[in-house]
């Protein structure tokens, strides 16, 4: 296979530029490709196109990539990436071993900062992050195709990306990551000055000790960190994306409050990381409630974490009675903002929605052993 993309990186411009010129690949387009060029070179072709679209939303050279659907799938994009390589490089750390590199997304900012091995078991994804931090640095990097469970790594600093699928299923619990825990644990202690990459939704509370980092870009939490060593800042931290907006400390109390004037959905970066009770020492909002990720104050507050709604009325959810108050106030367009399964918010939408021009957002929560309806617009 190998073989088949040094041959599309050197002579297969002319494939990969009639594949990208198809809007869509059917079963005779691949015929008629294959009357020109080999099968195997025609497979290789669509899935690099197919893997380039992809990636134009993480990458701004996604033009110039070598990689494969999945790859790009699972690769860091190029703000978050950007976002850790100065964390190394304010750390003073220059030469970084990234281990299960996979197409290079890390890499390629990684290289930016320091010198950069790339490891992975994977002859083809090593190969293509090589090629891949070649074109968005112009370095030459070394690479080495390699198990990382095999490795005397000692005194290194390392980046790790621990596999979290398999060929069936994504992976969310800790124990299952590849390499998993007892590797991790032992890297960390051998070379210090690290960072793991892991899944959003992990234990914390499984994690070896470090600095904890959720990341949220674009409205989506994509990744957390462990930081350790020298690359340690605080206890926990959550980042916004591209904004570059962090709050940082250690997990505080959580005031709690009735409902007030306005209300704010925290962002899910700042719950992930145990960050609510920090967030509200610095804005002096209020939780309505410890697990639902909504704060409240008299005034108006101004935070990257916080999107603001000004609270117009609460009442117990009932259908009926949530309709008849949106139709006596001009409703239009309903949003509903739920969690834990209180309501299925998308038909509810739909039968919520009035005739009217106004706009208005429903946060629809159960308190314990009560749904109640908060109803709010954006501000």
């Amino acid at each position: 296979m190998l073989e088949t993309w040094h041959w599309l990186q050197e002579e297969g411009e002319a494939l990969l530029g009639a594949v990208g010129q198809e809007a869509a690949i059917d079963p005779a387009t691949i015929q008629r490709l294959r009357k020109d060029w080999p099968a195997p070179a025609v497979s290789a072709a669509i899935e690099l196109v197919s893997a380039r679209r992809k990636a134009s939303t993480k990458f701004t050279y996604s033009d110039r990539l070598f990689a494969d659907l999945v790859g790009v799938e699972q690769a860091t994009s190029q703000a978050v990436a950007d976002h850790k390589a100065a964390r190394f490089k304010q750390a003073g750390i220059t030469s970084i071993d990234d281990l299960c590199c996979g197409i290079g997304g890390d890499a390629m900012s990684l290289a930016q900062v320091a010198d950069v091995t790339l490891i992975d078991a994977d002859p083809l994804r090593t190969w293509m992050a090589k090629q891949n931090v070649q074109a968005a640095t112009g370095k030459q990097v070394h690479a080495q195709i390699a198990d990382v469970t095999q490795l005397d790594l000692r005194d290194r600093s390392v980046h790790l990306d621990p596999a979290r699928r398999t060929d069936a299923r994504r992976i969310h619990q800790y124990e299952d990551y590849q390499p998993g825990p007892d590797f991790i644990e032992d890297l960390l202690t051998r070379c210090p000055d690290s960072a793991v990459k892991l899944g959003p939704g992990v234990d914390l509370d499984a994690l070896p000790p470090g600095e904890i980092e959720m990341i949220e870009e674009n409205n989506t939490l994509v990744q957390a960190v462990l930081w350790s060593g020298k690359l340690v800042q605080h206890q926990r931290s959550a980042t916004v994306l591209p904004a570059g907006e962090t709050i940082s400390g250690s997990p505080e109390f959580v005031p709690v409050a009735e409902v007030r004037d306005y209300l704010y959905a925290v962002r899910p970066c700042v719950e992930r990381a145990g960050l609510v009770g920090n967030l509200c020492t610095q804005t002096g909002a209020q939780s309505t409630h410890p697990q639902l990720g909504l704060l409240t104050a008299d005034q108006p507050v101004t935070s990257p974490f916080l999107t603001a709604f000004r609270h117009l009325h609460t009442l117990p959810w009932r259908q009926k009675k949530v309709k008849d108050w949106l139709n006596q106030h001009d409703a239009g367009l309903v949003e509903i903002k739920t969690r834990g399964g209180a309501v299925n918010p998308d038909p509810l939408q739909r039968q919520l929605r009035g005739t009217g021009t106004t706009a208005y957002t429903l946060f629809i929560l159960r308190y314990d052993d009560r749904v109640i309806t908060h109803i709010t617009q954006r501000l």
